[in-house]
């Protein structure tokens, strides 16, 4: 059976209708766990329902809508709603909103294959339990001791319901998520597709730096112990090592607390976080060593090792399915690594994982102006669809 491909206003109109549940004046705001998070969770429930779909919220908050037997494994699907602070309208949201609009075609035009199941992953942002909270809980990749009852308890949260929303090996057969790219690669290489390789590992280093505080009007330059000063001088090496790697290594120091943070006073002491990102982990832990060796030899610190996740390769079989149906459509695609961390990093424990990108204007994620156009989203919901089918005819 040929199947018509998407309606990109329906795309629209929903992923409008999601930008209004939004609290805030700059960008959209729907931060993990928020209000806001969960009327849009409610929202696409509803939605869902008017499909005739089999839908429900697990003991975490995600939200399923499957179409088919409820006893078979499924094609899964998905991204999450929530938000960074004055974040854009399309990071997460637009898999989500497209993956609905798959089900829709579908439905109407009487698919009959395997089950195909859409997910809606909460917390996926940055949030108190950790990124991709949703989805590491669906892979089982939260275990006791991770995070304390107290920390748990403000969500309404508890390890045993944590444990209840954990999914087998059995319950699906493959998943996929679209995503912007939230890069500039496909723009400047003008292709329309990414289809992604590896989601790159994340290893972040808490660094104290101690000096003396002293009165700024008082101490003469000479024997200061400006801890900013040698802050300073850790965060450009950070900056130029990683720009003389001949990989794909980049690091950010992103986070910078200065003690006591007074005008007329010399800082004594600085904590700043080196995070680095990479699709090798020998490489990345090369890198670090290197940057340990050098502050530790000029400079006063301690360190402490903070988020480790791995990089992660992603299914080949999918990635041939989008490459598949990039084809079929016509459409140029380009092999990458993700830089940022995505729910399909989580499934991966689980099955068979891929993910899409469709450009992103100028590179811009995670701020008001993020934005990608209806052409390069319409072109990306069509391979979506495509590679869903393609994933079907090889288990049907």
């Amino acid at each position: 059976m040929s199947f018509p491909k998407v309606n990109v206003e329906n795309i629209k109109k929903n992923l409008l209708n999601i930008g209004t549940i939004n609290s805030g004046n700059l960008g959209y705001n729907r931060l993990a766990f928020s209000s806001e998070e969960k009327k849009a969770n409610e929202w696409l429930q509803d939605q869902l329902n008017n499909l005739n779909l089999s839908v429900y919220e697990d003991s975490v908050g995600n939200v399923h809508g499957r179409l088919g037997s409820l006893d078979k494994p499924a094609i899964a699907f998905g991204s999450h709603l929530d938000t960074v602070k004055n974040g854009g309208l399309y990071d997460g949201a637009l898999g989500v909103i497209v993956g609905l609009e798959c089900l829709r075609v579908l439905k109407e035009n009487g698919y009959s294959g395997v089950p195909l199941e859409l997910i809606s992953f909460v917390g996926e942002e940055a949030n108190p339990l950790g990124g991709t909270f949703g989805s590491r809980a669906t892979a089982g990749l939260i275990n006791d001791g991770d995070l304390s009852d107290d920390e748990l308890e403000k969500y309404n949260l508890n390890m045993s319901k944590i444990k209840e929303a954990r999914k087998s090996n059995n319950d699906y057969l493959s998943f996929l998520e679209l995503h912007i790219e939230q890069g500039s690669v496909l723009e400047t290489t003008n292709n329309q597709i990414g289809i992604v390789t590896a989601i790159a590992g994340i290893s972040r280093m808490h660094v104290h730096v101690f000096g003396k505080a002293s009165h700024s009007g008082t101490t003469p330059m000479n024997v200061r112990n400006d801890a900013l000063v040698s802050a300073a001088s850790i965060i450009q090496q950070v900056s130029e090592r990683a720009t003389k790697q001949n990989n794909d290594i980049v690091a950010t120091v992103g986070k910078l607390e200065v003690f006591p943070n007074s005008e007329n006073v010399v800082p004594g002491d600085v904590q700043l976080t080196i995070e680095v990102r990479g699709s090798d982990w020998k490489e990345m832990k090369e890198f670090e060593q290197q940057l340990i060796d050098w502050m530790k030899a000029n400079h006063q610190v301690e360190i402490e090792v903070g988020v480790q996740k791995y990089p992660n390769t992603l299914s080949e079989k999918v990635q041939q399915a989008i490459e598949s149906a990039c084809k079929v459509s016509k459409v140029n695609y380009h092999y990458m690594v993700s830089g940022a961390n995505h729910d399909a990093n989580s499934l991966t424990r689980l099955t068979d994982a891929g993910m899409i990108f469709i450009p992103s204007k100028d590179g811009l994620s995670h701020h008001p102006d993020e934005y990608s156009s209806w052409e390069d989203i319409e072109v990306g919901a069509n391979v979506m669809l495509q590679t869903i089918l393609e994933l079907s005819k090889k288990v049907s």
